[in-house]
């Protein structure tokens, strides 16, 4: 019988180490569990702030788009009525008296004459200057400018020509000149509250 108690004892030390095993197996299984669900937990936890991050970013470009297509919305407005405001004083402009207009009209020829002998190109539509009006500035100044035969198209205004060399003081060049130097006075007048 010795030797049956030798293999019975060498049977229960190998079912309690067996046991042993197994209950360490099935401890380190359950903590490898709960660390896989803590981690899991955290992913999870990780990827919805990150998902929200994301969503606030892509929320906050959203409106910041929104915003910057409003501004050029009014912007284009603002140059619009600009615009309008140019046109109108265009119309004026045409409409003013003789008298008015030939004043104003010498005010422009003092900014755009430079040698005094140059050829004056007039609008088709021009009535208000004529050679009458070209002598009276020759005479006052000291100028010799000829009225040029051909008249053009161009919206108002007057052109001088020396040779290859043009100054143009037509009202599309002058408003358009005027408009970028003048647009952020307008835009304060029209637009600031």
């Amino acid at each position: 019988m010795p030797i049956e108690k030798l293999i019975n004892k060498i049977k229960k030390e190998a079912e309690e180490k067996a046991s042993k095993i197994l209950q360490d197996a099935e401890e380190e299984k359950n903590k490898i569990l709960e660390d896989a669900e803590k981690e899991k937990v955290k992913i999870i936890t990780y990827a919805k702030r990150e998902a929200q991050e994301e969503k606030k970013i892509r929320i906050d470009a959203i409106k910041e788009e929104e915003r910057i297509r409003g501004r050029m919305m009014i912007t284009a407005k603002k140059r619009e009525i600009i615009e309008m405001v140019f046109k109108r004083a265009s119309v004026l402009l045409k409409n003013e008296d003789a008298k008015e207009y030939r004043r104003h009209a010498e005010k422009l020829f003092e900014l755009a004459v430079e040698d005094g002998d140059e050829e004056v190109v007039l609008d088709k539509e021009e009535k208000r200057i004529d050679a009458s009006f070209i002598e009276s500035l020759n005479n006052s100044h000291h100028w010799k400018l000829k009225l040029a035969k051909d008249r053009e198209d161009m919206g108002g205004g007057f052109k001088l020509k020396k040779g290859r060399k043009i100054v143009d003081f037509s009202y599309p060049v002058l408003f358009s000149t005027l408009s970028e130097d003048l647009l952020p006075e307008i835009s304060r007048i029209l637009f600031e509250k």
